[in-house]
């Protein structure tokens, strides 16, 4: 009881030695939210709200070309009730961390699915999206950085950031269509009379960077997204020079910097993407290009190639590969 009686007093000691506390002066950066309902849907901002205090913003105390935490001390975080539309981009409902990478020439908007961190903790591999957004100078200065929602119409909205002599407003709507965010697809094509058949998702890039950044390098990857990607063969086939009898299988894939890895797993496909390498049949060496023009949703497709075979091409971004596929 003597310990707890002491640390009790320490904790007292320490509050009353805060300058806040002796003083009563106002906490530099205070908490604060802010709501819109639409209709019957909520969305919400809670962000810290730091002032200028004689201080250069722009471009000084946030910097030019670095992602900002777009508030001071936690992370800002966007809660909605609904699916949507945020600045042109499908956004599911749920709670995420808001971000901005502000420049002379224009400011990223970055809605992220890591939530609860500090806001100096941002992994730009959890993006859910980046988009631009409208930049517009304030005929007065705004001394406290300040978030506002105001409704548009019945259900849309436009969130503004200001501070000092900048507003950065990004236009939301209600989008009961949105979902879901990776749809799935599937590409075939028919070896000797027997078809080849892949089953995948197909994520969208959403202003992000793809490769080593939303597809790790060096990194086993599930090549799509939910549910693992399938590859069934009706018939025994080579890809890559690698022979492959017919059956049920999981393709994965191991992205670098110059070379993708495509891994055939022996686990039957369509469950979750939960990858074993005891369970790895082959591993073959896909030859990367640059792609003409971007490729966006993430997409995997087969060419014909004279009579009796083809290639089968991984594509996003501004890469794709391909391997041979022909029937053994």
């Amino acid at each position: 009881m003597r310990a707890l009686t002491i640390s009790f007093a320490l904790c007292a000691a320490l509050l009353a030695a805060a300058p806040g506390a002796v003083r009563g002066q106002p906490i530099p950066s205070p908490r604060d939210s802010v709501f819109l309902t639409l209709d019957t849907n909520v969305i919400s901002v809670n962000y810290g709200r730091p002032s200028i205090r004689g201080r250069k913003i722009m471009g000084g105390l946030v910097p030019w070309n670095q992602v900002w935490r777009t508030g001071a001390n936690q992370a800002t975080h966007l809660k909605t009730s609904f699916d949507m539309t945020f600045g042109g981009v499908p956004v599911t409902r749920g709670t995420y961390t808001l971000w901005t990478l502000p420049s002379p020439d224009g400011w990223k908007v970055i809605l992220n699915k890591q939530t609860g961190q500090w806001g100096t903790v941002y992994n730009p591999s959890l993006d859910l999206a980046r988009f631009d957004g409208t930049v517009e100078q304030n005929p007065a200065t705004v001394e406290k950085f300040t978030i506002a929602l105001k409704g548009t119409g019945k259900s849309s909205g436009v969130m503004m950031l200001m501070w000092e002599n900048t507003t950065v407003s990004v236009p939301f709507q209600k989008n009961d269509h949105v979902r879901p965010l990776s749809a799935g697809d599937s590409t075939e094509i028919t070896l000797a009379g027997k078809k080849v058949t892949i089953r995948y998702s197909r994520p969208y890039m959403r202003g992000r960077a793809i490769w080593g950044v939303v597809v790790p390098n060096d990194s086993v990857w599930r090549t799509g997204a939910n549910l693992a990607t399938s590859l069934t063969a009706e018939g025994d086939v080579t890809i890559g020079g690698s022979s492959v009898p017919g059956g049920s299988y999981t393709l994965y894939s191991i992205p670098s910097t110059n070379a993708f890895t495509l891994i055939i797993s022996r686990k039957p496909g369509g469950r979750e993407p939960d990858y074993d390498p005891r369970s790895d049949l082959a591993r073959i060496t896909m030859k990367q290009e640059r792609a003409p023009s971007s490729i966006d949703p993430f997409r995997i497709w087969f060419e014909r190639d004279g009579t009796t075979g083809g290639t089968l091409n991984v594509g996003w971004g501004d890469r794709f590969f391909s391997a041979p596929i022909a029937p053994k």
